[in-house]
């Protein structure tokens, strides 16, 4: 993955420190349209700049960048200087990044009152496409130059598709079991009404925004290609339920007897 070499601009730095006293998470999958969410978000002034700072390779160059090695001083570093000036920052978290953070505990006593928007895509095929496309050329979002052609794989959109249903049910999980303040909020809405879910985020944090610097429409190039309708139509094509069901029947035989036997 190339690095989205924006994100680290000291242009993005707000000019004094304040306080971080609210936490904007963005709780995400891949490729489920975060990214534009951050910047509409960011276009405000009222909610940080939401970015994907725990990710592994954006986190290493962090730590470069500040000559930090310990991942919580860092955040502790970004908060200093992404933190708007009412008290709002922000972070797009996909589910594996909770780990790097300490698990739901290490974040909850990270970040100061965390408040988590969980975006999912209701088209989960798409995604998986979307993702299968991206883990190959290397281009996560439009400003990146994709470092080869993909080519259709069965077993990448399967993997995809497997890996975001997984992580949506774990971030609601996980969200509810610990009785998180957080809202359901799809990439359609994100798409179709962007100012009336930044209002819908607005009133979940309790902050106040300037209606004037609430965008219209979404603020980042819709990255797309050709090839993910044909994807699509050949993965439904080449897809036996009947062969899942077995695998899966396979599968569960085996946890039983493992269960009953081990």
């Amino acid at each position: 993955m190339e690095l989205y070499e924006d994100q680290f601009a000291d242009e993005h730095d707000y000019p004094n420190q304040t306080e971080t006293r609210k936490t904007l998470i963005i709780a995400s999958t891949v490729r489920s349209g975060s990214h534009m969410l951050g910047h509409a978000l960011h276009e405000t002034g009222a909610f940080g700049f939401p970015l994907e700072y725990a990710n592994t390779k954006n986190l290493n160059q962090w730590k470069l960048k500040f000559g930090i090695s310990d991942t919580a001083e860092v955040m502790r570093k970004l908060m200093q200087r992404r933190t708007s000036p009412n008290g709002v920052f922000g972070i797009k978290l996909h589910y594996c990044h909770l780990e790097t953070l300490g698990g739901f505990s290490g974040i909850s006593a990270l970040f100061p009152n965390p408040h988590f928007v969980l975006l999912t895509r209701q088209d989960v095929m798409s995604q998986a496409v979307s993702l299968a496309v991206a883990k190959q050329t290397g281009a996560w979002i439009s400003k990146q130059e994709k470092q080869k052609q993909p080519e259709y794989r069965f077993e990448d959109i399967d993997n995809g598709l497997r890996r975001i249903l997984f992580e949506n049910s774990s971030w609601k999980y996980t969200l509810s079991a610990n009785g998180a303040k957080y809202m359901d909020l799809n990439f359609n809405d994100v798409k179709s009404n962007t100012a009336n879910t930044i209002l819908r985020i607005a009133d979940l944090m309790e902050t106040e925004v300037d209606s004037h610097r609430i965008p219209t429409a979404p603020v980042t190039k819709k990255q797309s290609d050709t090839i993910n309708k044909a994807w699509t139509e050949k993965f439904i094509r080449e897809f036996n339920v009947d062969d899942e069901l077995l695998r899966f029947n396979k599968e569960s035989i085996i946890r039983r007897l493992k269960k009953r036997f081990l």
